[in-house]
């Protein structure tokens, strides 16, 4: 699965009730949560060992606010031109 309008960004699918897939580019270091009933957004500057850590995290909610949110630059992805 990838983002509409950001081919490369493989996304995978993860179980958590806040959100429902995460996708990681490490040149840029942008983390994308695509979150349910919400629009995709991505962290800047997210080391990798954050991203591996929430992807292994067991309560990965619990994992995402004690360690990613409120702690980088957010940003919704634009929406897919038509």
């Amino acid at each position: 699965m990838s983002i509409p309008g950001l081919p490369g960004v493989k996304m995978t699918r993860v179980d958590a009730d806040l959100f429902e897939s995460i996708g990681y580019t490490p040149s840029n270091r942008r983390l994308y949560i695509k979150f349910r009933n919400s629009p995709t957004v991505y962290y800047e500057g997210v080391p990798n060992f954050r991203v591996q850590g929430l992807l292994t995290a067991p309560r990965k909610d619990a994992y995402f606010r004690s360690f990613i949110k409120d702690h980088f630059l957010t940003k919704e992805v634009p929406p897919a031109p038509v």
